[in-house]
C-alpha cells in the first residue's frame, strides 16, 4: 500500500485514497501517486495531502452508482477523506462515453482511463485525479452550478463535456464532447491493452515459427518461390499469415464477444471489445513478425551461400534476394507458428480481451462477497 505524503506544512491533514484495478490501471496509479500529492499540495494551501494507493478488483463497466455502497464502506474503513477509483474499462451511459463520474455527497469519483485517450496518459491521469480530489473537498452550496464545482482540467478540455444527472447519487458526470470520442476511446483501450506485451505471450507460437522457419530456410523451393512471387504477392502473403495468426488466437481462446441483438448497449460494448481485441492482436502479431523477420534475415545471411543461391535462382543475387527469401520464410513460418499458439498460457492471451477481463473481475467480486 504505497503512501505518498506531501511536505510538512501547517495545513490540515487530508488523505486521498486511490483505488485502482490491478494490472494496467495499477501501474498508472503507482507511477503517478507521488505527483498527484505534489499537485494537490501546490493547489491547496489550506491542507497537507497524503495519497494512499490500493489495488482491488471492482466492476466499473456500468459506472459508479451500482458499486457506490461498497466503495463507501471501503473508504470509511480506510479513513480516507476523498476517494478516486481508476478503471481500464470503457463506460457507456445514456448514449455517451463517460470520462469520469462524481458522487459528491460521498466524495467518491470514478475515472475511466481509456476515455482519456492514448497520448500523454500519465499527465492526464494525475491531473484528473488531483483536480477531482481538490474539487470534491471544497464546500459546495446548492446554488453552485457545474462550473463552480470545478475541476479546472475537465472544464477547460474541449474534448470533455459536463453533465448533471437529474436523479441518483451521481452529482456530476464528464463525457466525451466530440465526434472523435469513439476513436479516442479505442486508442485508449489499445494503450491499456499494451499489445506489445503480447509478444512475450506468444512464446510457443514463436518457437513453432522458428522451427518452421529453420526448415524452410534451407529449402531451395522457398528460394525459388520468393524470387518468383515478387514484392506485391509477398506483401499479400504476409497479410495472410498475420491474419491467420490473429484468427487462430481468437478462435482458439474464444475471444470474440457476442451480444444480445435487442440490447443496444451490449451491442456497442461488444463492438468496442472486439475492435480493441483484434487491433491489439494485430499489433502484437506484427511486432512478432518483424522480430521473426530480422532473425530469419540474419540466419539467411550467415547460412545461405551466395553462389548456391545465385545458381538456384539463375541470376546474380543482391541483398534484396536475401530479403525476399527471409520475407517468404517468415510468412510461411508464422502460419506454421499459428498452430503453436493453441498451447499458450491462457492468462497471457486473455489480457488482450476486454470482455474476458470484465467477466474475470465480476467473478472475483462475487467470490469476495
Amino acid at each position: 500500500m504505497p503512501d505518498y505524503s506531501g511536505d510538512a506544512n501547517p495545513g490540515i491533514a487530508r488523505m486521498l485514497g486511490v483505488l485502482a484495478e490491478p494490472e494496467v490501471t495499477a501501474e498508472f496509479a503507482a507511477r503517478n501517486g507521488r505527483e498527484v500529492g505534489d499537485l494537490l499540495n501546490l493547489a491547496d494551501e489550506r491542507h497537507v495531502w497524503s495519497v494512499i494507493v490500493e489495488y482491488q478488483d471492482f466492476t466499473a463497466g456500468n459506472g459508479l452508482a451500482p458499486m457506490l455502497g461498497s466503495l463507501v464502506k471501503h473508504r470509511n474503513l480506510r479513513g480516507w477523506d476523498v476517494m478516486v477509483c481508476l478503471t481500464d474499462l470503457p463506460i457507456r451511459l445514456e448514449g455517451r462515453t463517460v470520462v469520469a463520474e462524481v458522487a459528491l455527497g460521498e466524495q467518491i469519483s470514478l475515472i475511466s482511463l481509456p476515455a482519456l485517450g492514448a497520448v500523454n496518459i500519465d499527465r492526464r491521469v494525475r491531473t484528473a485525479v488531483a483536480d477531482l480530489s481538490w474539487a470534491m473537498q471544497r464546500p459546495l452550496v446548492p446554488e453552485d452550478d457545474a462550473v463552480e464545482f470545478g475541476p479546472p482540467w475537465f472544464h477547460n478540455s474541449r474534448h470533455i463535456e459536463t453533465t448533471v444527472p437529474d436523479q441518483g447519487p451521481i452529482g456530476f458526470r464528464y463525457v466525451s464532447a466530440t465526434r472523435l470520442g469513439r476513436g479516442r476511446l479505442l486508442a485508449g483501450m489499445l494503450r491499456a491493452n499494451r499489445p506489445w506485451r503480447l509478444v512475450f505471450g506468444l512464446r510457443s507460437a514463436m518457437a513453432a515459427a522458428i522451427a518452421t522457419g529453420a526448415f524452410a530456410l534451407v529449402t531451395d523451393t522457398i528460394w525459388q518461390l520468393a524470387d518468383l512471387l515478387g514484392a506485391t504477392r509477398l506483401t499479400l502473403l504476409m497479410a495472410l499469415s498475420i491474419s491467420s495468426m490473429v484468427f487462430w488466437i481468437i478462435a482458439q481462446h474464444d475471444l470474440w464477444e457476442s451480444s444480445k441483438r435487442n440490447d443496444s448497449l451490449e451491442r456497442y460494448k461488444a463492438s468496442l471489445y472486439n475492435i480493441s481485441t483484434v487491433w491489439s492482436l494485430v499489433i502484437g502479431v506484427v511486432i512478432s513478425y518483424v522480430l521473426l523477420f530480422v532473425a530469419v534475415l540474419l540466419a539467411a545471411a550467415f547460412t545461405i551461400d551466395d553462389s548456391l543461391l545465385a545458381s538456384t535462382l539463375q541470376h546474380p543475387v543482391t541483398v534484396w534476394d536475401f530479403a525476399e527469401v527471409a520475407w517468404m520464410t517468415t510468412s510461411a513460418a508464422l502460419i506454421g507458428g499459428a498452430l503453436g499458439s493453441g498451447f499458450e498460457s491462457k492468462d497471457d492471451i486473455l489480457r488482450a480481451a476486454y470482455g474476458q477481463r470484465e467477466r474475470h473481475r465480476r467473478q472475483s467480486v462475487d467470490d469476495d462477497e
